[in-house]
């Protein structure tokens, strides 16, 4: 790979933006320019699929061209390598076979007609093993005008392997606090502080959470559960982004937050899209202290063992436990909570605790 002096400083102030602003859309276009100097490449795009309901596609192209291209994406047959084999597909190499293939024609036909080239690579984007998306590389002009040479292609690899690179930094979030952890879409642990890190211990077993066999313990499997409640259920309710584990006459809070990149919203495999928070108890006792019991009753109109019932919750113990501090059968207390969810209108352990406490505060 060759680089005149001129071309090799503006190759260095390229790859130092890369790292040295934030990954967006905005960064994409702007790269477009210099590109252009570099290599002779007049339209820069890149296409990711990655976590995407509809393909993310920022370019440069003229906008006539974006819904043209749009309405044959899936004819693409440039992208084919890229998907399948994780391959480079340059259309200088095929030119001669594909111009007379016919079922390449009319994805050929449709492009050109908006925005003829006559030279492209494309270059898969891979994160994790995994073909995320593509960058392309286009040169204006009519098929077999001006093809790369393979000094210029070179450049362009050189070129892409930075632009994935700072993709993928602009993935990875900061350390996470020692009271903090981020999941995967799967709920997979990719990251850990230390505090949340000895409550997982405590709760599932060294490692266990971080195992991707199928989980057989209460715990665990409650953990999982309201997680995939949380990525696809309706998250603006009360107490959904919250979960609370019992163990050894001890309770832990969690609460989950969905992750948004600041750059390309792109989420997959071994990829953070949320993270969870170990809430500590004292603030949740805290919180309780502030509800005000006869007010509670009278605005519930709660029976004084419905209320009784109500601040056993508030403290984290579960029925036995209520039972045997009250002296009655479970059954008792379970009828109790009915009548309390009936009459507060909340559903869940959860969403009691957490809408009583943050009426009061």
């Amino acid at each position: 790979m060759y680089l005149s002096p001129g071309n090799a400083c503006l190759a260095r102030d390229l790859i130092s933006r890369l790292y040295s602003r934030p990954f967006d859309k905005s960064l994409v276009r702007g790269l477009a320019w210099d590109i252009r100097r570099l290599v002779g490449a007049d339209y820069f795009s890149t296409r990711i699929w990655a976590g995407q309901v509809h393909p993310l596609y920022i370019t440069n192209n003229p906008p006539e061209f974006i819904p043209v291209y749009e309405s044959v994406a899936k004819e693409d047959f440039l992208m084919r390598p890229v998907v399948e084999r994780h391959c480079e597909y340059v259309l200088q190499r095929e030119m001669n076979r594909v111009v007379h293939e016919a079922d390449k024609r009319h994805f050929i036909e449709a492009v050109q007609s908006v925005r003829p080239i006559s030279d492209t690579i494309y270059i898969p984007i891979i994160l994790g093993g995994v073909a995320v998306g593509v960058w392309s590389f286009a040169r204006a002009g009519m098929i077999g005008d001006r093809v790369y040479s393979q000094n210029q292609l070179s450049i362009i690899r050189f070129l892409a392997s930075f632009l994935t690179d700072a993709l993928r930094r602009s993935l990875i979030p900061p350390p996470p606090e020692d009271d903090v952890a981020y999941l995967d879409q799967h709920g997979h642990v990719l990251a850990m502080g230390a505090r949340i890190r000895d409550a997982f211990d405590s709760l599932f077993g060294r490692g266990l959470i971080l195992a991707s066999k199928p989980c057989h313990d209460d715990l665990r499997t409650l953990f999982r559960d309201r997680f995939r409640q949380f990525l696809v259920g309706p998250r603006c309710r009360v107490g959904m982004d919250r979960l609370t584990l019992h163990q050894r006459n001890a309770s832990l809070t969690f609460q989950f937050a969905m992750m948004c990149p600041e750059g390309l919203p792109i989420r997959g495999e071994g990829m953070p899209c949320a993270s969870v928070r170990l809430i500590d108890r004292t603030v949740l006792e805290n919180s309780i202290r502030t509800v005000d019991r006869p007010s509670l009753s009278r605005a519930y109109r709660l029976t004084p063992r419905e209320g009784e019932v109500v601040f056993e919750i508030l403290k984290g113990r579960m029925n036995k436990e209520i039972a045997r501090s009250l002296g009655v059968d479970e059954s008792t207390i379970k009828r109790h909570t009915h009548n309390i969810y009936e009459k507060t209108g909340f559903r869940s352990r959860t969403e009691l605790v957490l809408g009583l406490t943050a009426t009061s505060a």
